[in-house]
């Protein structure tokens, strides 16, 4: 008897291609949330591919702050409370939904706050775009210990990524074998499918917050219909040489302690840009509600 193929309903590459032109064409501006989830679901099989963040390794998390301003609690800097101000669609959540935004070491950036100061300052992040030759701000880290392995899907597809990341391309190439060696008949069009999404995680080419309409219905699918509690993708404000981690708030309250929060005075000359610690906390006051900040000594550290 001829075996039953495992992905009967999987459409195939050429309607696959088609598909995906569709929905790279389409003007997301004059599209909704719910049409485009009900859509990508033409796919029909969407790989999920897992990676685990393991207990014991720390994120970090930074916030801008305003002139004079100093943050006091977790709340102040971990994940937004105040959804009714969420209005636009961000990588990986939805309009109006909170996630929390962090960063993991690499094998090239071991500071992940270097990453969140390339992804949370406005000066920083769209360097390539306007060119800031002073600037004078301080920012907020949080850093968390992971208190139990967690389980988060991965964006490893896109090929710029892979190229400059070996923590990508090692990623990419073991679940690349095991697709492989479990779906060879299917290997094309799952492909075609994880290319697709890694690339939405993975584009650099904002210029309204709908282009993050994709990656987002792909979060809500990651987290929502397959009930993982985030994401793991690469950064790109660091040129996906960072890994940026998302998480439900739920996650963070279950799975992450924090443990030491930091104030950093960012200063940029022309070219040459510093980071210098100017107080930390390690006493957070009941539920984390009442940080005390002590002073550190001077210490810079340069940007390269």
């Amino acid at each position: 008897m001829k075996e039953q193929p495992k992905f009967p309903e999987l459409p195939s590459v050429e309607e696959i291609k088609k598909l995906i032109a569709e929905y790279e064409t389409a003007d997301l501006e004059k599209v909704s949330f719910n049409k485009l989830s009900v859509e990508l679901r033409k796919l029909k099989w969407i790989p999920i591919l897992t990676a685990k963040l393991n207990k014991g390794y720390h994120i970090e998390r930074a916030r801008i702050n305003k002139p004079d301003e100093i943050f006091y609690s977790e709340t102040d800097i971990s994940y937004r409370n105040d959804y009714e101000n969420i209005k636009s669609y961000g990588r990986a959540n939805m309009k109006h939904q909170s996630l929390f935004y962090g960063a993991i070491e690499s094998d090239v950036i071991k500071h992940p706050r270097l990453i969140n100061l390339l992804e949370t300052s406005q000066i920083f992040r769209n360097l390539d775009k306007v060119k800031v030759d002073n600037a004078d701000f301080v920012m907020t880290v949080g850093k968390w210990r992971i208190k139990e392995d967690i389980e988060v899907a991965e964006m490893v597809f896109n090929q710029d990524s892979i190229k400059n990341s070996k923590d990508v391309e090692k990623s990419f190439k073991f679940h690349q074998e095991n697709l492989a060696k479990e779906h060879p008949e299917n290997l094309e069009q799952f492909r075609l499918i994880l290319d697709f999404f890694s690339n939405q995680f993975a584009k650099k080419d904002i210029e309204k917050n709908t282009d993050y309409m994709i990656s987002a219905a792909f979060a809500d699918f990651v987290i929502n219909w397959k009930g993982l509690p985030g994401l793991k993708y690469p950064s790109v404000k660091s040129d996906y040489v960072g890994h940026n981690i998302v998480l439900t708030p739920a996650a963070v309250e279950q799975f992450l302690e924090l443990e030491i929060a930091a104030m950093f005075r960012i200063t940029k000359n022309g070219e040459n840009s510093l980071i210098s610690p100017i107080k930390h906390a390690k006493e957070f006051g009941p539920l984390n509600s009442n940080f005390k900040w002590f002073d550190y000594e001077p210490k810079q550290i340069e940007i390269e």
